[in-house]
């Protein structure tokens, strides 16, 4: 009686599958991901933008008018506003550099993250008011809008599946 082969092809020729290479990553992925980056620029020029008028006499001047506030908590509020917009940029920037690279070597959970923060970001659409920091954020979310649109091309697509294939054999000892 001889002994079933469950290798299903793998080990037929006596000798093991080539290791597949690692798949090319295509121009709109690195047109997306260089796009994404760009989305990151812009959102640190509208971060810095946004603590000069708010640490300006004129935006101190409409902080205490809004708010009915003294000199004292004009800078109470001044300070607490330049902590949050520091800390929620920089957080913001770090996670969305982040998920941009792991989207550039192949990873298709990142670009999913991606298109739901550009969906959440819509919401800036509402907030356009003609201010630099406003126009700004607009081409910010334009770019990332770009940059997601081309992570789901075609081309993108094949490749994040090849990446994952990769990723299977290479896990499994088949890839180099």
């Amino acid at each position: 009686m001889t002994t079933p082969n469950y290798s299903y092809g793998a080990f037929s020729s006596g000798g093991s599958a080539p290791a597949p290479a690692v798949p090319q990553r295509p121009a709109a992925v690195e047109r997306g991901f260089w796009l994404l980056i760009a989305s990151a620029v812009v959102s640190v020029i509208v971060l810095i933008l946004s603590m000069v008028t708010l640490t300006s006499d004129e935006g101190r001047a409409d902080l205490a008018a809004a708010g009915g506030l003294t000199g004292a908590e004009v800078d109470t509020a001044v300070t607490i506003g330049l902590v949050t917009v520091i800390v929620i940029g920089v957080i913001s920037l770090a996670v969305n550099v982040l998920f941009a690279v792991f989207a550039r070597k192949g990873h298709s959970w990142a670009r999913i993250v991606m298109a739901v923060f550009a969906g959440l970001s819509l919401t800036a659409l509402f907030g356009v008011d003609g201010s630099t920091e406003s126009i700004l954020s607009l081409v910010s979310l334009l770019l990332l809008i770009a940059g997601v649109v081309l992570l789901f091309l075609a081309p993108a697509n094949a490749y994040y599946s090849q990446m994952q294939a990769y990723r299977q054999a290479k896990k499994m000892g088949y890839a180099g």
